[in-house]
């Protein structure tokens, strides 16, 4: 388990790392290239990478801390998972943080440009021009 957490964090280094790189390239003309940046493939790979790191840390630390409270509380009970059924709920969390993060990309008549609306790529969506749908999303995604 302890293992594939540092994956997550892993790709949110390779976003901060790719932000450093684009802030360099755009060094004192970001506004002149603002909006070609944001509208880029670049941004929204990024985005993804960002969305996933977050979302498959947050369920990892979810299940581990689960994990964890069982085996505390019910000390003598056979409540540890197997490393089948670990295996199985680990590779369903990255499925479900690569759905959460890919949704946006797969839609853009829903969800417009989900990952370019700011210059760090990143979807807090805040403003009434955003569309409903992607707005609620980052709401429900990032609340829930």
């Amino acid at each position: 388990m302890h293992h594939l957490s540092p994956g997550a964090d892993c790709l949110m280094g390779v976003y901060l790392f790719f932000v450093g790189v684009f802030d360099v390239k755009f060094r004192g003309e970001y506004n002149k290239n603002a909006k070609l940046w944001m509208d880029s493939l670049e941004c929204r790979i990024i985005g993804f990478l960002a969305m996933l790191s977050s979302e498959v840390s947050v369920m990892l630390l979810t299940y581990l801390t689960m994990e964890k409270f069982l085996v505390i509380v019910f000390p003598f009970s056979h409540l540890r998972p197997s490393k089948c059924q670990t295996f199985t709920v680990l590779t369903s969390i990255w499925l479900l943080g690569i759905s959460i993060a890919a949704v946006p990309l797969l839609n853009e008549e829903m969800f417009g440009n989900y990952y370019g609306h700011n210059g760090v790529c990143f979807p807090l969506h805040s403003e009434r021009l955003e569309k409903p749908i992607a707005k609620g999303y980052s709401t429900g995604i990032f609340l829930g």
